[in-house]
């Protein structure tokens, strides 16, 4: 299981975006996070034309593999469907990682119960703003 933001785990962070103009304001190599919706698909398409890796939180089986086929490098899932992603993800054996989004460390083995890729703590995430 990979973790990203535990406190006793150093890890890369990821950057939170909302705008391509945001990308400016992350360190080069780095990778952001987005939300999986239709309004953020320019914004998909230039990360993925400058081979710049990203996060997608996505809510349904639909939606991870649609960001699976986006080149997505990984998925941020919650509890309530991360199971069901991991379990596709696993048969049409994704590149990407799935990745459980943990707000407390006491929700870890929750997540390692699921068998999901990683967790992803709160941590971890910056928000940038442009």
């Amino acid at each position: 299981m990979i973790l990203f933001g535990h406190p006793l785990i150093q890890s890369e962070q990821f950057y939170h975006i909302s705008s391509i103009d945001a990308i400016l304001n992350t360190p080069s190599n780095s990778t952001v996070a987005l939300f999986f919706e239709e309004q953020n698909m320019d914004i998909i398409s230039h990360l993925r034309n400058n081979n710049i890796r990203f996060a997608l939180y996505v809510t349904t089986v639909v939606e991870a593999i649609l960001a699976e086929n986006l080149h997505s490098t990984y998925l941020i899932v919650n509890s309530k469907n991360g199971e069901e992603i991991q379990k596709v993800a696993e048969h049409y054996m994704f590149d990407a990682k799935v990745l459980g989004y943990c707000e407390e460390i006491d929700n870890l083995e929750k997540l390692i119960d699921m068998r999901l890729d990683g967790a992803i703590f709160a941590e971890a995430i910056v928000k940038i703003t442009s």
